[in-house]
């Protein structure tokens, strides 16, 4: 089945290859000068644009994806099918799109980028159900790392509908957003899943209680340790955004730190993963205000106690 899932990746390799390609060669090229025809050519080229982002960025998210696992069952084999059968579709739409936008038109994209989020999701998620067969706390990190970003994707969907609907121009626009929301939070959950696996099953248990900004903080706490052990050593620079889009660009595709073969260095970076957890869980205990309350009740108790020890040795 290895070999299978090597050829498999190349199918799905070349399938997106032939996508982009026929995108290409569906713009009208101009065969009389005129401003109206090379508005029109540009009008093209911009949905082209976004729409070579979109099938670019799933590009990434599959071979990430599919980068985890050596082996496959024929589930995924079969929503991977579903998926790249969605995926086709792209260029028919950004072609309709171009040629006639509409409100119909519009809406029918933003639909298909509807579809293509659901099907990979499936294909995403049986993905992690197979790499971790025997591991049930990851799959229920799986679902609590993106699920605390489907409400948030469901809500900006039908954002978009609505002002397809009203002002497919301007929509058109907006739909840009999907390959490069989907792009930056790729990285940003896959690591988030490498850190939490990591962690000791206890741990672990913890985390999955964490809310979704509580993970958020986490995670950045992790980022920042990791930045500064890259920094040490280093003059600090003011940081601004040019230098931090510089950071993203510069940043190891594979979750970091323990991408290195030595298994000493996995050892350490899993033990920082660890420490980094347990002084982020005590920090959040001391913030809690039931643990405050509780804390209160127990000096209230302990006072109580020592004042009537105090006064039956009187």
């Amino acid at each position: 089945m290895k070999k299978l899932k090597s050829r498999l990746d190349a199918y799905s390799d070349a399938v997106i290859a032939i996508i982009m390609t026929i995108m290409v060669l569906d713009l009208t090229p101009v065969l009389k000068d005129s401003w109206p025809a090379y508005l029109s050519l540009a009008k093209e080229v911009g949905i082209y644009g976004i729409s070579f982002a979109l099938v670019a960025n799933m590009w990434y998210q599959h071979a990430t994806a599919f980068e985890e696992i050596e082996d496959m069952t024929y589930r995924i084999m079969v929503y991977d099918f579903l998926f790249l059968a969605v995926l086709s579709l792209t260029p028919l739409a950004a072609n309709m799109m171009a040629s006639n936008t509409t409100r119909t038109t519009v809406m029918a994209y933003g639909i298909l980028n509807l579809l293509l989020s659901f099907t990979f999701r499936l294909l995403a998620k049986a993905i992690v159900h197979f790499q971790y067969t025997d591991k049930s706390q990851m799959r229920q990190v799986y679902g609590k790392i993106y699920g605390a970003q489907n409400p948030l994707f469901m809500i900006w969907t039908a954002v978009l509908l609505v002002i397809a609907w009203f002002w497919p121009f301007i929509a058109v626009w907006f739909y840009l957003s999907y390959p490069v929301r989907d792009l930056l939070f790729t990285g940003s959950t896959r690591q988030q899943m490498h850190d939490a696996e990591q962690l000791t099953p206890d741990q672990r248990s913890e985390y999955l209680h964490l809310t979704p900004e509580q993970m958020r903080k986490f995670q950045r706490q992790v980022q920042r340790s990791r930045q500064q052990q890259v920094r040490q050593g280093k003059k600090a620079t003011p940081q601004d955004w040019s230098n931090i889009l510089q950071q993203w660009l510069d940043t190891k595709v594979a979750p970091a730190p323990d991408t290195a073969v030595n298994g000493d260095a996995q050892d350490v970076g899993r033990q920082l993963t660890r420490d980094q957890w347990r002084a982020f869980a005590m920090a959040q205990r001391q913030n809690d205000p039931r643990a405050k309350e509780v804390k209160q009740r127990l000096q209230a108790f302990t006072k109580q106690q020592h004042d009537q020890h105090k006064k039956d040795d009187q």
